[in-house]
């Protein structure tokens, strides 16, 4: 099993493989990323948030998103940026090939 981090941007991984999707989150913004598709040969399989090591107000930390490799084949991911009361502030898009 291999696990291969990733921007967003489009990767290329095996059956079985995970990949990490590491998104900067700055939390003094209220903004937090969340999924909006995951194409159907992936599985989302843990969401984490690593802190800044910034103690200073506004650091900004990451959002990690562990999917792994179910099917081969093409597959979207969509996340979407979202701000308290649910306003959309920002997207990311990738595409993983499976093979």
């Amino acid at each position: 099993m291999k696990y291969i981090a990733a921007g967003p941007k489009d990767v290329t991984v095996g059956v079985g493989d995970t990949v990490e999707l590491h998104l900067t989150e700055d939390l003094s913004r209220d903004c937090c990323w969340s999924t909006s598709r995951i194409g159907e040969g992936l599985v989302l399989r843990d969401i984490r948030f690593l802190p800044s090591k910034n103690p200073l107000p506004g650091g900004t930390g990451e959002r990690i998103f562990c999917f792994q490799a179910r099917r081969a084949g093409t597959w979207p991911v969509s996340l979407r940026l979202r701000r308290h009361l649910d306003l959309w502030a920002d997207s990311a898009r990738m595409t993983v090939t499976v093979e």
